[in-house]
């Protein structure tokens, strides 16, 4: 447990603030248009710590900041509904206009997550620009697309940013796109075809999506050796170094760094680059620590061949191995790290990502791993191991291990101007609070299937601690916790459950279907029945909570 910011309790305290009067104007505000009397509006249960009274109804701020309510005329056996306030209380409404007043509440927690959504959405004032960072093998864009080409029209219509260009590709699944780019500064033409693909996102769902192969994300300048006859391993270069600048120019991305020396061909050029040194035993142990040296190195660039940079004997460093599990499968079968893959089943490997999920794919199948070590390749043999756990949202998994790492940072160009702002926020609150809805329930449901830990129920506490880490992330961050915490606080008012307003719903379902209400003695009994299950899963969470803060011994070690 880390110790909490004085601010935590500010930021938890206005979260929870917001959502409990976001909840409660529903109900307020249909109660007051449906004419009924409101006689107190308060957010906060327990002491009364200030207030003052508009008309007839009192608004009151309270001690205990965990939730608040509304209380109308006719809702407590012993109101007295004197003459003038005849027709005007709660049970007097018809049932249509009760079910509205009780369904605003959840229905406003539901609503909220659009503004905040629309809100982050249209912070976004520029946006990654239309330039291919990464082409991935076997897709429709490989051996069509390069990285750095600007996409300057998708069919025939201009486009400046990536996410047009995503979201054109993603309608026309199995139709042919085209592709206006500019490569070197030459205009090019390519007609490409989406392919269906489906994605497996978070608690099992699957998301169906158009796809080229494409994403902004480019490869930064580290780099491989894999010749050590080549230049760059005669000026002194080794796997992973970043290189910095040459001869003189910055470079960002990889393909800068091809660029610069392609236009360097038959030049000595001067280089300088970082390379991570490993400090052992750093802070007695306890951490593993790198630091990134300066070097310089003088490369001498040969005139011929397509690609300077293969002729010098560098490469990106994506397919190489940075680090191997200790007790892994792949430790077991000989890799060591500065191994380069080269084929997986007898298949070229060209991109570690689409490596990653040939792997997985295979399961528990034998896998033939060519890879090379120096001037050497070798073949190795071994089958995924396994590994089960708990996610961070609570699902239990079982997945194949993968004991490799590699090490290729990327970045995204910098952004452009939005030119659909209004209309990209719009559209993004729509879906970002639908599938904050989809998420909600579906985490229902994998919890009453069994697949979702019932550990992943959390309280107070863990609301205390997402709301101060986004706050401090920054205002984004806090109104998606805000948004995720109004849609679950909305579908779960909405349940079944006596007490909470779908309870009260139910009991008006029953009434409209019976045509006659539920006996007082009934509603008392379902109460006291909700009103234990409510205590049950605080109870429920609140030690969730306790175990997360304060883990005994047992957890402590399990989890080392």
């Amino acid at each position: 447990m880390t110790t909490a910011a004085p601010m935590d309790f500010v930021y938890f305290v206005v979260l929870v603030g917001i959502l409990v009067f976001v909840h409660e104007l529903g109900h307020f505000t249909v109660a007051k248009l449906s004419g009924v009397v409101v006689q107190r509006f308060s957010l906060g249960f327990g002491p009364r710590l200030t207030g003052f009274r508009i008309g007839e109804t009192e608004y009151v701020l309270a001690a205990i900041p965990l939730g608040g309510y509304v209380r109308m005329l006719g809702e407590r056996p012993g109101d007295v509904i004197h003459e003038a306030a005849n027709g005007r209380s709660f049970h007097e409404q018809p049932l249509l206009r009760r079910m509205a007043i009780v369904f605003a509440g959840p229905a406003m927690n539901l609503v909220l997550p659009l503004g905040l959504f629309f809100v982050v959405s249209f912070s976004d004032a520029t946006i990654s620009p239309a330039v291919i960072g990464t082409v991935f093998p076997g897709r429709p864009a490989d051996g069509r697309l390069l990285a750095g080409d600007e996409v300057q029209a998708v069919d025939g219509v201009a486009v400046t940013t990536f996410r047009e260009v995503s979201r054109v590709i993603d309608a026309n699944v199995g139709r042919p796109v085209t592709l206006r780019i500019l490569r070197r500064g030459q205009p090019i033409d390519e007609v490409l075809t989406p392919v269906l693909t489906r994605r497996v996102r978070e608690l099992g769902r699957v998301e169906e999506v158009g796809r080229v192969g494409i994403m902004p994300h480019h490869p930064m300048p580290v780099v491989g050796v894999f010749s050590p006859h080549g230049a760059a391993a005669q000026a002194g270069l080794r796997t992973f170094d970043r290189v910095l600048t040459v001869a003189g120019q910055s470079v960002d991305r990889y393909v800068d760094l091809t660029r610069a020396l392609d236009r360097r061909r038959g030049a000595i050029v001067p280089l300088t680059y970082l390379r991570p040194a490993r400090i052992p035993r750093a802070l007695g142990g306890l951490v593993e620590l790198e630091l990134y040296t300066p070097h310089v190195a003088t490369l001498s660039l040969a005139t011929g061949g397509s690609d300077a940079t293969l002729a010098a004997g560098l490469e990106p460093s994506d397919l190489y191995v940075r680090s191997v599990r200790v007790g892994s499968a792949e430790q077991s079968a000989g890799l060591r790290p500065g191994d380069r893959i080269v084929a997986l089943d007898g298949h070229p490997v060209r991109l570690w990502s689409t490596f990653v999920l040939d792997l997985q794919a295979g399961g528990a199948h034998t896998h033939q791993l060519l890879y090379r070590r120096g001037e050497q390749l070798r073949v190795a043999h071994y089958a995924l191991g396994v590994e089960r756990g708990v996610t961070p949202d609570g699902q239990r998994f079982e997945r194949y291990a993968i004991g490799l790492e590699h090490w290729l940072p990327m970045r995204l160009d910098p952004g452009v101007p939005n030119p659909h702002r209004l209309a990209d926020a719009v559209r993004g609150a729509f879906t970002s609070t639908r599938e904050m809805v989809e998420l909600t329930v579906l985490s229902v449901v994998r919890l009453l299937e069994g697949e979702v830990s019932m550990k992943s129920i959390g309280g107070p506490l863990t609301i205390f601690d997402v709301a101060g880490t986004a706050a401090r992330s920054g205002l984004p961050d806090y109104l998606t916790v805000m948004a995720f915490i109004s849609v679950n606080l909305g579908l779960i008012n909405l349940l079944p459950i006596p007490m909470l307003d779908g309870g009260h719903l139910l009991f008006f379902l029953v009434e409209g279907v019976t045509r006659r209400r539920i006996s007082r003695r009934v509603r008392e009994y379902a109460s006291l029945v909700g009103l234990v299950l409510l205590l049950l899963l605080m109870g429920l969470a609140l030690k969730n909570d306790i175990e997360r803060h304060w883990p005994s011994p047992d957890q402590e070690s399990s989890a080392r």
